[in-house]
Formats: structure tokens, C-alpha cells, sequence
């Protein structure tokens, strides 16, 4: 007789506070709730504590629609008329603008720096090596006073600016320098670098597609970037044939000396609200009997103005030319300050300074450890294929390096963004300067402080989003 075996019996009703799954989304519901329930005392404790000071001193958002009352001479232009919200975005795009090129700016030096301390010749690592150890024991605020105080404020006067080829004059009003302009002509080109943009990203992309069905490697960066120079020029050359200023340009020309270039849409020939300016065109003023009497450009407003006319001139009407759709606008010293090109106030060039020098010198240390980091067999089996340092460095060592280098090197550009803050201490109106101006008069310090940290707050994460997007990209690449 052969008896079956029954099946051993699973319990179908067990306790559902013995199943782990269960418990561990109990306990991180309640400490979600636990926070919430601490951030709601917090806030209501503060609100009450607020109410309790007066009207004046209720939390609220309010105030960031009223008159600011102050001016802001750096940036987007602003007037004092505008509110406290609008001077709060300017003073944000300012800090963008400081963050933005100091990370390419310390980027680059660092690099240079980290691969200089790596050379062979002793004096060139020699001096890579002063500078990254001199610049990381000097703590960051001595060194922004020594830049703006020191060097900057230091340099010769507007009369005796150092002319530089032409294309900058240094002083210590600032730096002024030449550079490229989209002209009235050229702007219809920003939609073509658009498209090139968008054809770019799709090519590299089925590019990138096709390489991987092939089990090859590659990014399609190459091809997308060739795609985006063929779109460019092909818009450019597009932009010379049809290089022509509309045939209802206008001007009025006021005093003589002065005025605005524009499109009479209504043909009436005066320049009306909502009409288009004509940005850097070449002009000419002449007197009653046709003579020239000066040329200048219009600047990216469409505004003109002429100096040192003779003292019995007296412009009675304009000519203008048909500009190229890229123009270099040069700075030129009119009066007492300079007009046209590219202007870096002091402040914004001492605060620019330090910090490029300053995060520099940890990102060359950043770049040492990361090329030390690759194995040294790597450099033996290259140099024994017959390659050159500089392929090598580029096609071999650094890639894999970058493993090594971008997450220390986030940290850098969350540093360098964060210490932009130190721009009080020379008078730069960034974020943190100007919320302190906004609080001062207003009295909304909790307001205040909680807009500063979470600005701060946005600017770090997004910058760790897009560097641990490409440490990703990078160690896909790796895996294939």
C-alpha cells in the first residue's frame, strides 16, 4: 500500500503585522507623517509668533509686488520704480551669469593646471604646483578683496585705459571688450542655430542608434555636432543673400547728435510704442549740404549717438548702410566711459576672477588624482602602439579618468555657484545681496530667507541632475 505525501500547508491567514513588506511601509508612512506633522508646528508656531508682532510682521508674499525704491546698476536693466519680485530676478539672473561662466572659466583652468602639475618639465609643474598650493590655503574672501581692492581698483583710470589691439581697454572702471553681435540682419539666424540644435540632437541620436545594432561604441557627438556646423552655415550664408534692412527704415534724429533707428510700420516717421529697432547698423550723420560729419553704430536698442562733433556742426539728416548679419562690436571711449562691446563692471570682474582662480586650483587637484587614478599599463600599452602623449592623454587616459573626476568635480561647481554669495563683501548685486537690500526695507526675513535657500537649493540640485546624468552616460558607455 503507498500512502501520498499531503503538501505541507501554508497559513493563508497570517497576521498581516508579521508580513516585512507591510511594516516597512508602515514605518516610512510615519515618518512622513512625523515630518509633516513637525513642519506644520514649526510653521504655525512661526505664523502665530508673526501675527502676534503686528500686521507688519504677518508671513506673507505680498510685499514682493510693492515699489523697491532702489536701483540695481548691473545686469538686466531695472529701474527703482519696479517691484521687489522683478529686482529679486535680476539679482538671480546675475548669479547665474557669475556661476555660468566661472564654471566653464575654472573648468578650463583647472584642467590646464592639473595636467601642468603632471608635466615633465620641472619648472612648468614647479609653478602649477605654487600656484594650486598658495590658492587653497588663502580662504576665498581675502582673496576677492585682493583681486577687486588690489588689482582691479589699482589699474590706471578711464584717461590712461590700457588699449589692448584695440579690441579691450582695461581700467578701473572695468573691463571692456570686443565681441560679436547678431546685427538687424543676423537675427532671423538664432532660428536656424534652433534648428540646427533640434537636427543635431535627432542625428546624433539615430546615430548613436545604429552603432549600438552594429555592437559598435559611440556617442553620435560627432555627427550631430557636423550636422548643427552644416544647418549654421548654411543659415549664414542664407542671412548674406538676403542681407537687407526693410524698406520702411526710419529715424528720428533728435539735438542733432542723437537718436533711434527703426521699422515705420505705420509710416507716419515717428517711432511709436511697439515698433522694431534696429540694432547694430552702420550710420552716418550729415550736415545740411550732405557732408559727413561722423560714424558710429547702433547699439542693441537701436539707438545712436554721436560725440565730438565740431562745435559749428549740426547734423540735419542720417545714412545708413546694410550690415553683415555678424558684426564685432568694439568698445570705444566716448566722453567719460566707454560705449559698445562687451562691459564687466569691477565688481563683476573681481568676483569673476577670484572665484575662477580660486575653484580652479581644487579642480586641478581633481584632474591630478583623476589621471593617477588610470593605471599606468594604460600609458605603457599606448606608447608601445606607437601613439603620441597627446592622443593618449585625449583618447585613452582621460576618459576613463572622468570616472574618477566628475563626482568631486560636481561638488566644485556646487562650491563655486554657493560662494558667489560672497559678492556682498565687493558690492556685486547678486542673489544674496540683493535679498539682504529687500529684507532691510522690508522686514520679511523669514519670507526672505526662505526664497535665498530654496534658490540655492534649485541651483544645487539641478546642477547635480545634469552631472550625474552625464557620470551615468559615461558609465553606460563603459558597460558597452
Amino acid at each position: 500500500m503507498t500512502g501520498a505525501t499531503n503538501p505541507v500547508a501554508y497559513r493563508t491567514d497570517a497576521s498581516i503585522w508579521r508580513n516585512v513588506r507591510f511594516l516597512e511601509i508602515v514605518a516610512q508612512a510615519v515618518f512622513v507623517l512625523g515630518l509633516f506633522l513637525l513642519g506644520w508646528f514649526l510653521f504655525h508656531n512661526m505664523t502665530t509668533r508673526l501675527a502676534a508682532g503686528g500686521a507688519a510682521s504677518v508671513f506673507s508674499w505680498r510685499f514682493l509686488g510693492s515699489t523697491a525704491g532702489f536701483q540695481i546698476g548691473e545686469g538686466l536693466a531695472f529701474s527703482p520704480q519696479e517691484t521687489y519680485g522683478r529686482a529679486f530676478v535680476v539679482a538671480l539672473v546675475n548669479t547665474l551669469r557669475v556661476a555660468g561662466v566661472g564654471i566653464l572659466l575654472a573648468t578650463l583652468l583647472g584642467l590646464f593646471a592639473g595636467l601642468a602639475r603632471l608635466s615633465g618639465n620641472w619648472l612648468v609643474s614647479r609653478l602649477a604646483a605654487v600656484y594650486v598650493e598658495t590658492i587653497r590655503s588663502t580662504p576665498l574672501l581675502v582673496q576677492l578683496f585682493f583681486w577687486y581692492f588690489g588689482v582691479i581698483l589699482a589699474l590706471p583710470n578711464i584717461e590712461a585705459a590700457q588699449n589692448v589691439a584695440g579690441l579691450a581697454y582695461i581700467s578701473n572702471r572695468g573691463i571692456n571688450l570686443a565681441t560679436l553681435r547678431l546685427s538687424a540682419v543676423g537675427e532671423p539666424w538664432l532660428w536656424w542655430l534652433a534648428a540646427g540644435v533640434v537636427i543635431a540632437v535627432i542625428v546624433g541620436w539615430l546615430r548613436r542608434r545604429a552603432l549600438e545594432q552594429q555592437g559598435r561604441v559611440g556617442s553620435g557627438a560627432g555627427v550631430g555636432l557636423l550636422a548643427l556646423l552644416v544647418v549654421a552655415v548654411a543659415g549664414y550664408v542664407a542671412m548674406l543673400v538676403v542681407d537687407e534692412l526693410p524698406s520702411t527704415t526710419a529715424y528720428e534724429l533728435a539735438r542733432g547728435d542723437r537718436g533711434v533707428l527703426f521699422v515705420d510700420a505705420n509710416g507716419n516717421g515717428a517711432f511709436d510704442d511697439g515698433e522694431r529697432t534696429l540694432a547694430y547698423v552702420p550710420v552716418t550723420l550729415l550736415d545740411g549740404d550732405g557732408a559727413v560729419l561722423a560714424t558710429t553704430m547702433t547699439t542693441g536698442a537701436g539707438q545712436f549717438r554721436f560725440f565730438a562733433l565740431p562745435a559749428d556742426a549740426a547734423g540735419v539728416s542720417l545714412r545708413w548702410e546694410n550690415p553683415s548679419p555678424i558684426v564685432l562690436d568694439r568698445p570705444a571711449k566716448q566722453g567719460f566711459n566707454f560705449i559698445g562691446g562687451l562691459s564687466l563692471t569691477p565688481e563683476f570682474a573681481g568676483l569673476l576672477l577670484g572665484l575662477v582662480i580660486y575653484t580652479g586650483a581644487f579642480i586641478a587637484e581633481i584632474v591630478r588624482a583623476g589621471i593617477n587614478a588610470v593605471p599606468k599599463g594604460q600609458w605603457e600599452a599606448s606608447r608601445a602602439l606607437g601613439l603620441r602623449p597627446g592622443v593618449i592623454l585625449r583618447m585613452i587616459v582621460l576618459p576613463q579618468a572622468l570616472r574618477v573626476i566628475i563626482p568631486p568635480l560636481t561638488n566644485q561647481y556646487l562650491n563655486l555657484t554657493k560662494n558667489s554669495s560672497l559678492a556682498i563683501a565687493i558690492g556685486f548685486p547678486d542673489l544674496f545681496n540683493v535679498s539682504l537690500t529687500i529684507l532691510n526695507q522690508t522686514g520679511a526675513e523669514v519670507e526672505m530667507f526662505l526664497l535665498i535657500m530654496v534658490t540655492y537649493l534649485a541651483f544645487s540640485l539641478l546642477t547635480s541632475m545634469v552631472m550625474n546624468w552625464y557620470n551615468r552616460q559615461l558609465a553606460l558607455s563603459e558597460a558597452r
